[in-house]
């Protein structure tokens, strides 16, 4: 072309592959308040919570350093860092998959530019590597200290273990990149969409419930695998960068030579597989996510609803009733359809939201591999899982009510500020409803049945749970203390959810300990259950109106500025 574009669709033009990143750098690490502003702007500023975030990837970081001290040897010593590395980069780049490689909004802005598949792919693959490479670092920066002093380790070992945790926060970018990339060419819109919200569930189960019980085995053994066993770590990627690690310090043998030449082999095959598979027709499929019209907008009729319409009526009608009488504002139950809807069908919220289900079920799931998850009624000294477990449910109704702040569709939000609307307080009321109905229940559901199954009694079950479910009203009033908090009228931006998670679970910690210690007594026999089931109830009822007059939400809402949260 005479302006020197290249439109085709398998090279990269680094010119503007250099653009690209600029702008998606500038967007990450840029801090802004949103639309609902007086004068609509958004102002240049550090990102705060990508900066929270990374300095709680360094604190994770120190409980790794500790495993140097233990006597581990240095392989195994660098398998477990290097294995909390991959988990933690791979949870991040799982949250926030949907605001990089799968921004609907995008086609609108540089879909008419000239910009081919493979620049645009090469962008978003670099932005998220550094995002992931600045995680990766912030986690290894006191283990690669430490480390110094594992057995057999030398002075070459920080090195050696830096070059091999960036190849490994690359392997798990390419690795994630690649897949969704591929999910895209071969998943009708629908399809995809859905897919990817339960399998990023799935996927953070397995690495929250990997990062969990990685520890513990390598304790139990003592940090001692044989040689003979070793060989099976040929099978388990974070090994495999651990070779080059051990390759790059001079340990030359057949086992480190192998373990390291999977590593570069597994790098090689996902990035030839991005460039080749994924990135010549990424643009095409992104653009075909955000307009494909064939996407059904509601369920087609089955022949028992054609045949009883009376009985959709009627559940109709319920329904109706139900959400009168339990969301009497009409402004609250405007902010329940609206929240609601998002938390069933948008794909952004959902595969940020979907995978905060895992840890409903990751103390259980741990308590079941270690054999710590029988019948606290029946055996008292197996209470902490099955209470971790029930404590997260209020904890991942906070999550989905801070998930729901953030969307692509923030411009929107601002009918706020011109509807009548009496008070702050109808929102965030048809806010936290909608979230207790469609994220709290069935989490409670969720463990109601999987403990029920465990211990074969339902009682003992719903006996468990039910403080949980009485205290998640107040535990909720937490992220509303002091704040203006609308639904989907924030741009979201990297890190910013997991930082807001982290301060939410320290602000409402006290509050959990508090009663799971009290729940742990009364199991035990030393109070009477019947008053401590009596003592939630009023404890919740008045830590919730308690925080709910100190909150500041009887306030009308204001047509000015927003608070700089």
């Amino acid at each position: 072309m005479a302006d020197g574009i290249d439109l085709d669709n398998t090279k990269i033009n680094l010119q503007q592959l250099k653009v690209l990143l600029v702008v998606y750098l500038k967007q990450d690490f840029r801090s802004g308040k949103s639309f609902l502003q007086n004068d609509a702007k958004e102002f240049a500023a550090s990102n705060l919570a990508l900066l929270s975030m990374l300095g709680m990837y360094v604190f994770v970081g120190f409980s790794t350093a500790i495993f140097a001290f233990t006597g581990a040897d240095l392989f195994l010593y660098s398998v477990v860092a290097i294995s909390v590395t991959l988990f933690l980069v791979a949870l991040a780049i799982v949250a926030e998959s949907s605001n990089v490689i799968f921004n609907e909004t995008e086609p609108d802005i540089i879909g008419h530019l000239p910009i081919n598949s493979a620049t645009l792919f090469a962008a978003k693959v670099v932005n998220i590597f550094i995002f992931t490479l600045l995680l990766a670092l912030a986690a290894n920066l006191l283990p690669t200290i430490a480390g110094v002093w594992s057995q057999g380790s030398n002075y070459f070992f920080p090195v050696a273990h830096l070059i091999a945790a960036i190849s490994a926060a690359f392997f798990s970018t390419t690795l994630v990149m690649t897949s969704y990339g591929l999910l895209m060419r071969y998943i009708s819109k629908e399809r995809f969409n859905n897919f990817i919200a339960y399998a990023q569930t799935g996927l953070s189960m397995f690495l929250i419930l990997g990062y969990q019980l990685l520890p513990r085995l390598m304790d139990k053994n003592r940090f001692a695998l044989p040689p003979a066993s070793r060989k099976f770590l040929l099978f388990y990627p974070p090994a495999w960068f651990s070779g080059l690690a051990l390759v790059l310090m001079g340990t030359i043998n057949w086992f480190s030579l192998s373990l390291a030449a999977l590593a570069l082999i597994s790098l090689a095959f996902f990035t030839f597989l991005a460039l080749r598979k994924v990135a010549a027709g990424y643009a095409a499929f992104v653009s075909q996510l955000a307009y494909d019209s064939n996407v059904r907008t509601g369920k087609k009729p089955s022949e028992a609803e054609i045949a009883a319409p009376n009985r959709k009526h009627n559940r109709a009608l319920l329904r109706h009733s139900l959400k009168t009488f339990l969301l009497r504002s009409p402004v609250e139950r405007a902010a329940f359809d609206l929240v609601s809807t998002y938390l069933k069908r948008d794909r952004e919220i959902k595969t940020r939201l979907y995978p905060s289900f895992a840890y409903l079920i990751m103390f259980p799931l741990i308590g079941i591999f270690t054999g710590g998850l029988a019948d606290p009624f029946l055996s008292n000294e197996f209470i902490f899982h099955a209470l971790a477990g029930a404590a997260m449910i209020p904890f991942v109704a906070s999550v989905a009510a801070e998930t729901v702040i953030f969307s692509e569709h923030y411009q929107a939000a601002y009918i706020f500020r011109v509807a009548p609307i009496p008070s702050l307080s109808h929102i965030h009321r048809g806010l936290r409803k909608a979230t207790q109905v469609y994220v709290a229940l069935p989490g409670a559901v969720i463990l109601t049945i999987l403990y029920s199954f465990l211990w074969k009694n339902f009682l003992h079950a719903v006996l468990l749970l039910a403080p949980w479910v009485i205290l998640t009203p107040a535990i909720m009033m937490f992220s509303f203390f002091r704040r203006e908090f609308l639904p989907l009228s924030r741009k979201y931006r990297k890190g910013q959810q997991s930082a807001r998670l982290t301060m939410l679970f320290f602000a409402s910690f006290f509050c959990i300990m508090l009663v799971g210690t009290v729940q742990s007594l009364s199991i035990k026999g030393t109070l009477s259950y019947r008053y401590f089931l009596l003592g939630t109830l009023v404890f919740s009822a008045l830590i919730y109106f308690v925080l709910r007059k100190l909150s500041g939400e009887m306030r009308p809402l204001l047509a000015a500025k927003t608070l700089d949260e």
